[in-house]
């Protein structure tokens, strides 16, 4: 994602906990300082995604998180939703291959993408996103 982001002209700053061949290796983001960006972007580990978006929150400024397609459809996760709504919930409507095809088969995870603006929206808006062709 950084890559592409910056190929177009954005000013980025990556990093990972560990290296997957692209940004600075290492940094934990639930863990680090919070940084002079103005926009916040990842695709976190699922098995902590609560956490990112809590610490997103506090950072203060519009983010964008990739998580599992069911990742809202969870009792203990209402709350979360409805105290921070999201401005927009958009479900990709391919399966991305987060292996970039080099254990062959199918990618089997659907996933979404949810926004948040830097303030609680007032209604979530669901829209749905179609791949768009290389």
């Amino acid at each position: 994602m950084s890559k592409v982001m910056k190929d177009m002209g954005y000013e980025v700053i990556s990093s990972d906990l560990n290296d997957m061949g692209y940004g600075n290796v290492g940094v934990n983001f639930l863990t680090t300082p919070k940084h002079g960006c103005n926009w916040i972007i990842t695709n976190p580990p699922f098995n902590v995604s609560q956490e990112f978006i809590l610490k997103c929150i506090n950072h203060h400024v519009p983010f964008a998180l990739l998580l599992k397609s069911q990742y809202w459809h969870s009792k203990k996760r209402y709350e979360l939703f409805n105290d921070f709504k999201p401005k927009y919930v958009l479900p990709l409507t391919w399966r991305p291959d987060f292996l970039f095809g080099q254990k062959g088969g199918a990618p089997t995870m659907e996933c979404l993408w949810t926004v948040w603006d830097d303030k609680p929206a007032n209604e979530t808006q669901y829209i749905l996103l179609e791949k768009q062709s290389a």
